[in-house]
């Protein structure tokens, strides 16, 4: 069984979710060039056809008060106050 079939929607959703929270400005190829991704990467992430990395994950926890779990799991405990009130 091949690990590419593996879809990530979940963590998609979640991510597309927060960049229009946090980014709302930005196109997904100005999102990755702020945070120093590859644009084809974040489009690959917010399709659920590849799972964020957890070092690019955490760049975003770093920046937006978000946890691992959230982006991960859906997970909303632990959220800075002021993500927990956008998200």
């Amino acid at each position: 069984m091949s690990t590419n079939s593996k879809s990530y929607p979940e963590i998609a959703e979640r991510l597309i979710q927060i960049r229009a929270v946090f980014g709302k400005e930005n196109t997904q190829k100005e999102w990755a060039e702020k945070h120093g991704f590859n644009s084809t990467q974040v489009n690959n992430w917010e399709k659920g056809l590849r799972r964020i990395p957890v070092d690019s994950a955490e760049k975003l926890c770093e920046t937006y008060g978000l946890t691992l779990d959230f982006i991960y799991r859906g997970r909303r405990d632990g959220l800075s106050e002021r993500a927990a009130k956008v998200l």
